[in-house]
């Protein structure tokens, strides 16, 4: 996601103010002037779409990318493309140099290899 300004700031660095803009409208403010929770999400939909399509023609697939990406991804592969409570968001991601693997329908393997 574009934090725009947030950018590489400590969450406890950033004005409680702004926090509670975005928390109170987490799926349409642009956080930091960047992009907002619904452009990111489309935007990895709109690549896992591709990416699902490439599949059932039996291309492999590897998404190297981080955390955000990754959780947005597992709702996206559970159906849910929108997220308009940050309560929602999800907190499980792989760490530092773990990998997840996907396998359909929605199974989501941890520290596969």
């Amino acid at each position: 996601m574009n934090f725009g300004s947030w950018e590489g700031q400590r969450w406890d660095a950033l004005q409680s103010e702004a926090l509670e803009a975005w928390t109170g409208n987490f799926w349409r403010h642009s956080v930091g002037g960047g992009e907002c929770v619904a452009d990111f999400m489309g935007r990895v939909a709109e690549v896992w779409d591709a990416a699902m399509a490439a599949s059932i023609a039996d291309v492999p697939q590897v998404w190297i990318t981080h955390a955000g990406v990754i959780r947005a991804a597992r709702l996206i592969a559970s159906g849910q493309r929108e997220v308009h409570a940050a309560a929602d968001w999800p907190v499980a991601a792989p760490g530092y140099g773990q990998c997840w693997r996907y396998q359909a329908p929605s199974v989501w393997l941890q520290d596969a290899e």
